[in-house]
């Protein structure tokens, strides 16, 4: 009776029955995700398709192994890819946090970010695929993820996205690989139409009584489709909607972040307002706020400056601005007062702007780039300056990121020379362009675009020696210039037995040591020549010149069995009825 008066006065008292409740929802909230756990564990156990899943590799499963969003593979540089600084971006984490763990059927499958170029999209979504990856702050829900991106044919391509994003919803998916396998439709990979249908949504539909109704929605990221090549991005998102309203794609949820693009905006603008984060609408304070907090953090030195404040106010809401402004000043500003003069120059610099009778609405983030830029070209002397200039346009156009070995190949018979003035170049453009093992990134695709749009990138700088920078790139005409390049540097140097193959009976596999031979009998720059010849000639437009005209016609008739030869040895054979056609196509329409 006494344990039952105890118990009575115990539960009679508000203060325990709250603590009792609490210690009940805690205990209810831990067996919860510990059931979790359990049930992602099976779900992921794929142990035992070892040999199912070498079979995927063993047919050339065209992945994107620079898409993912933590990429750091030995042999590929890593972009400048990286999460939202502390205490940053709050209230937009939090709700897209609360999107993706909402489990309900009226919860949008689809949430789109949108915001212009520079506004922070792909740092949220870093920090979402963190937050939801194995080891985050929230539920391991975390399956595929597709960072899209210019500086890769692979993270560039609307091809590659299904094919990366079964491939790793196959190494997280136990049900999904079985699925995946079975279907038997590798053959779909090479065919974007057939993609969505036979990759992903019939394994998927297909994979559904093998997973535990009590899993929640598995989540998958695709970033920057504007990114996508020919207006791949809007066609790709188009396909994903059609499938999933249709309800084929149950159990999945997708954060998609995109420029507001016309052709995507109007695909989204049946979404739902819980389904759409629009950053240009985000109150102007809370961005201000994250601004001030990011440069508070990069730059210590100068946040007890009397100009810092100012320094917030010029990024004008684009993280972009903010964070290249902190690598314009911290690579030569090692001092308080160095990096207080910098400081100075750019704001100054702005400031001669406001002054001036400008016809068009200069962005802030354009006025960061020319100065970078009069940096870097205000005193070099004509022919340097030229030369520098064409640097720079090919750094831009390669088809791939590439290093200074194979661009000074591409541009100079002089290689040493020409790699010095490249290394020079890429050191003044610090804060706009970096070196990842060996090759060279930009750090936003803001920069291109600024070069390439010749009303942006023909500018005097205020309150210097009058000079007018004419640094825009002709993108037509920089790559019928390479595409020549190509040609020169193939016709020169293939030839028979380029690796000197001791006997014509003997397979590749059976010569030691093939692959240093290659290394050293095929340079940098005549690989590069050998792999992309065909898209600079076809991004040359249809209006190239019959001189280019004419060098194909001398390549095919002297030296594409050399060219083939070659594209064997580097393992690449498979392009090469691929360019062929490309160019058979761009011949006909010329």
């Amino acid at each position: 009776m006494s344990n039952k008066a105890t118990w009575k006065k115990i539960l009679e008292s508000d203060d325990d029955k709250t603590k009792i409740s609490r210690m009940f929802k805690e205990i209810d909230e831990q067996t919860k995700n510990f059931h979790l756990k359990i049930l992602l564990t099976v779900e992921r156990a794929v142990r035992g398709l070892g040999d199912s899943f070498r079979q995927l590799l063993l047919n050339n499963w065209p992945y994107s192994r620079t898409a993912q969003y933590n990429t750091d593979l030995e042999d590929a540089a890593l972009l400048a890819r990286r999460a939202c600084s502390d205490g940053t971006r709050v209230h937009i984490l939090e709700r897209i946090s609360q999107w993706a763990q909402d489990s309900s059927p009226l919860s949008p499958q689809v949430f789109w970010l949108t915001g212009q170029a520079g506004s922070g999209k792909s740092t949220i979504a870093y920090s979402v695929a963190q937050d939801f990856d194995e080891g985050g702050k929230w539920p391991n829900l975390l399956q595929a993820t597709f960072f899209c991106s210019r500086q890769f044919k692979d993270t560039r391509s609307r091809n590659y996205i299904i094919p990366t994003v079964v491939y790793q919803l196959a190494r997280r998916s136990k049900s999904f690989a079985h699925a995946l396998l079975n279907a038997d439709k590798e053959d779909s990979v090479n065919t974007a139409s057939k993609q969505m249908k036979d990759l992903f949504v019939n394994p998927w539909k297909e994979s559904a009584h093998g997973r535990s109704p009590d899993l929640p929605p598995y989540l998958v990221i695709i970033d920057a489709l504007d990114e996508i090549d020919d207006q791949g991005g809007s066609k790709f998102l188009k396909d994903l909607l059609t499938v999933v309203n249709a309800g084929e794609l149950h159990g999945l949820k997708f954060l998609v972040t995109s420029h507001p693009d016309p052709g995507l905006a109007a695909l989204c603008k049946s979404f739902s307002t819980d389904a759409v984060c629009c950053l240009f609408d985000v109150a102007e304070e809370e961005i201000k706020g994250d601004i001030t907090k990011y440069l508070q953090a990069e730059l210590p030195m100068l946040k007890a400056q009397p100009r810092f404040a100012e320094l917030v106010t010029q990024s004008n809401d684009l993280f972009i601005y903010a964070s290249t402004a902190v690598r314009y000043i911290l690579r030569r500003g090692h001092t308080t007062k160095q990096q207080c003069d910098l400081m100075h120059k750019l704001l100054d610099s702005i400031n001669d702007h406001k002054t001036l009778n400008i016809s068009r609405v200069v962005l802030q983030i354009d006025l960061l780039y020319q100065q970078i830029l009069s940096y870097a070209f205000s005193e070099l002397e004509e022919n340097h300056f030229q030369d520098h200039l064409c640097i720079l346009h090919t750094i831009l156009c390669t088809q791939e990121r590439t290093s200074s070995a194979v661009i000074a190949g591409l541009l100079d018979s002089n290689i040493d020379d020409c790699k010095d003035q490249i290394d020079s170049l890429v050191n003044d453009l610090h804060a706009v362009l970096y070196v990842k093992n060996g090759c060279i990134f930009w750090y936003h695709a803001s920069f291109p675009d600024f070069i390439f749009t010749q009303t942006r990138s023909k500018f005097s700088i205020p309150g210097t020696p009058s000079q007018l920078y004419e640094l825009s790139c002709d993108p037509t005409f920089h790559h019928e210039f390479l595409a020549k390049q190509c040609f020169s540097i193939m016709m020169s140097g293939l030839h028979f037995n380029i690796c000197d193959h001791p006997s014509s009976f003997l397979l590749d596999s059976e010569v030691p040591g093939l692959q240093a031979i290659v290394d050293q009998k095929i340079s940098n720059g005549l690989k590069y020549s050998c792999m992309y010849w065909a898209q600079h000639m076809i991004k040359a437009g249809y209006g190239g010149t019959w001189a280019l005209i004419d060098q194909l016609r001398e390549f095919l008739s002297m030296h594409v069995l050399f060219w083939m030869e070659a594209m064997n040895l580097m393992q690449q054979i498979k392009q090469c009825i691929t360019m062929l056609q490309l160019v058979q196509a761009y011949v006909k329409v010329s």
